[in-house]
């Protein structure tokens, strides 16, 4: 605007109404380009080592290349003089098809007269353009040398020179001399390819090889083209596991399986998915490695994740065992980008598309049946094996067929301790059949039965290392509180309202929102206080209230010196979609407490007002909001997920499980 009014050449001024009159054209408005646009569509796009080296695989690989090399140092710190080099056989560039294609930012390569398809047809993966400036998220430099037709063409991009560039100023490209043309590891010349060379490394820390190989490997599923890594051939994904379905089971009898342990599905649409869900047998400890990747044209075009399927009580813990594959080529279909499905990074679906609901829906669906399907599974297993034990054929004659079955599980949970031998779970089964007549032992033992897995494990070790009639006292206040957390981890999975389901259960057992609030009463009414004007969320077909506001402080006669107020929001929609907490919700949260803090204030001592919310997750908005929120002194506000709220007072409660296991050591001793 100080443009125009002070008559500049830049924008549009009075003078050009005279233009206009004279029968001239003014100068057209200009949409420029700035160079820290290759900043967001490179560095902050691939943040990874892994996600960058993908798209030089899958550069390679649209070149039609039959064999691809990459060096990248792995297990060694990074140092100054660090680079990565790719090398492929593939077709190479000429200087002008450099010039047309490789150094084109956004070119809609599947616009072209080859469509969707390489020179010798493979369906390729590249799309918008951009994966070049992949580069770029893990060096400062890139050098490409790429040799067709006879002749070298070789170039440099500086990360560095690019992003201060002006709008109005053109990059040029280093021109490289005396540079050799792309050749296999071991020196012997190649017909046709490219060699990328990336150095001053960003990244600092040592790459752990095994993670590094294990990512690699989720990225791709390609047949047709070697890649090798440090002179290593990269394999297809695969991983040990304790089951697998569909060779393990399958949810319909209408579900084919394929030669190679896929089942096949078809959509309502007529799209098909190929897929396999797998358990192993220890939890997977690299976070990224859990959860269900979805491969389109062989790579994967959806990160490891788990269909936003919240955790619930059955098989709670089940997913940190989880792994699979979902093939769905029809998600990278088509030329154009109102069609496309993936994120611009190439390994992020976009999941808001209601054309991906059908999927969501039905990953929610298969998800749970297999998390089901493994408990079964394992509880069978744990008896069968329970069953091999000859010691317990004695102990277990006169029960009924049921009892005796109940009874297998529990000691199939003892032998699976490291530290309990078949004598040591004959012993400990002896104890509980002895001491099955009361009452409180047979219904402590029905109550662990429904618990997962690795609690059950914790909690006969503990049956094991106290004996019986020590541990029944403490398990009977403990696992009746692990009860009441399982009973919340349902309603929100289940997508209960927050009036009167959850609130009822927080209402009465405070602790599970905070363990340490024990000691916390509720009886403010904090609708009922000036200044607060709470409107509540309402189902729009009973008009029934949906979310809570709420506050806790001290039970008289202990001084009111704090007072904590909480606003809870349901985890699911009725469809299962998880909900997220908006900007404006967590702005009025903010409201809410100012407003409580400001009535406290008043009082000769005001307490200490804190507020907490209780989402099972946030839109960006919302979370950007809160993380700045959460910086706020006074007053404190917290922001949480139900996962983390359930994960911490699960843990706290295990950990309590701890302390009472070393205080009964020192007591032996």
């Amino acid at each position: 605007m100080g443009d125009v009014e002070n008559g500049s050449s830049t924008g549009t001024t009075g003078d050009d109404s005279e233009t206009l009159a004279s029968g001239f054209a003014p100068e057209p408005l200009r949409l420029r380009f700035g160079g820290s646009l290759v900043e967001q569509l490179g560095a902050q796009l691939y943040p990874s080592v892994t996600a960058t080296i993908a798209e030089l695989i899958s550069n390679a690989w649209d070149a039609d290349a039959d064999n691809v090399w990459v060096t990248v140092p792995l297990a060694t710190a990074w140092e100054p003089q660090a680079e990565v080099i790719v090398v492929d056989d593939g077709h190479g560039m000429t200087r002008q098809g450099a010039q047309d294609t490789y150094l084109v930012v956004g070119r809609r390569r599947r616009n072209g007269p080859l469509k969707d398809k390489s020179e010798n047809g493979r369906r390729v993966h590249g799309r918008k353009g951009i994966g070049k400036l992949a580069a770029f998220g893990t060096a400062g430099r890139l050098e490409c040398t790429t040799l067709r037709d006879g002749a070298v063409t070789a170039f440099a991009l500086d990360y560095d020179s690019i992003r201060r560039l002006s709008p109005d100023t053109d990059y040029t490209v280093e021109h490289l001399t005396d540079v050799s043309p792309p050749a296999h590891p071991d020196g012997t010349e190649l017909g046709s390819g490219t060699r990328v060379v990336l150095s001053q490394l960003r990244v600092k820390r040592q790459l752990n090889e095994a993670t590094f190989i294990n990512s690699m490997s989720r990225r791709f599923a390609i047949k047709g083209m070697n890649v090798f890594i440090n002179e290593n051939r990269l394999e297809r994904f695969h991983i040990p596991l304790e089951y697998r379905f569909p060779k393990d089971g399958v949810p319909n009898d209408d579900i084919t399986q394929d030669d190679e342990g896929w089942a096949i599905e078809w959509f309502s649409n007529g799209n098909e998915v190929r897929w396999w869900f797998g358990f192993t047998e220890t939890p997977l400890q690299e976070g990224d490695q859990q959860g269900i990747s979805v491969l389109a044209r062989d790579k994967m075009a959806q990160r490891p994740f788990k269909f936003d399927r919240a955790q619930g009580t059955t098989a709670q813990l089940g997913q940190e065992y989880l792994v699979g594959e979902v093939v769905a080529d029809w998600i990278d279909d088509g030329v154009d980008i109102e069609s496309d499905l993936i994120q611009s990074n190439r390994d992020q679906l976009q999941l808001e598309d209601p054309r991906l609901d059908e999927l969501m829906e039905w990953g929610r669906r298969r998800l749970s049946w297999a998390l089901r399907e493994r408990q079964k599974l394992k509880a069978k297993k744990a008896a069968d094996d329970a069953e091999k034990n000859p010691d317990l054929e004695k102990i277990l004659e006169g029960f009924t067929k049921n009892e005796r079955r109940n009874l297998l599980i529990v000691a199939g949970r003892l032998s699976k301790l490291p530290e309990m031998d078949a004598a040591n779970v004959t012993d400990v089964m002896r104890g509980i059949v002895d001491s099955r007549s009361e009452v409180v032992v047979r219904d402590l033992m029905d109550r662990i039965a429904d618990e997962d897995d690795p609690v059950q494990d914790r909690m006969w070790s503990l049956v094991a290392e106290f004996g019986l009639i020590d541990a029944r006292r403490l398990k009977s206040v403990i696992e009746a509180r692990l009860k009441t957390i399982a009973r919340l981890t349902e309603a929100i999975v289940t997508g209960a309202k927050e009036v009167p389901d959850i609130h009822n259960l927080v209402r009465e057992d405070t602790w599970l929102l905070d363990p340490r609030w024990h000691l916390l009463g509720h009886e403010i009414d904090v609708m009922a206080l000036p200044g607060v004007n709470f409107v509540p969320e309402s189902d729009e077909e009973t008009g029934n209230q949906l979310d809570f506001l709420f506050a806790l402080a001290p039970t008289s006669p202990a001084p009111k010196d704090q007072v904590v107020v909480v606003e809870i929001k349901r985890g699911s929609h009725s469809t299962g979609r998880v909900r997220k907490a908006d900007l404006p919700e967590v702005n009025k949260f903010h409201q809410y407490v100012l407003a409580v803090q400001q009535h406290y204030e008043k009082s000769t001592k005001a307490p200490v007002v804190r507020g907490l919310m209780i989402a099972q997750d946030y839109t960006a908005g919302a979370d950007g909001m809160r993380k700045n929120l959460e910086q706020i002194i006074s007053p404190k506000l917290e922001f949480k997920t139900w996962d983390r709220v359930l994960d911490e007072t699960h843990r706290m409660h295990l950990g309590w499980l701890e302390v009472s296991e070393q205080r009964a050591k020192r007591r032996e001793s």
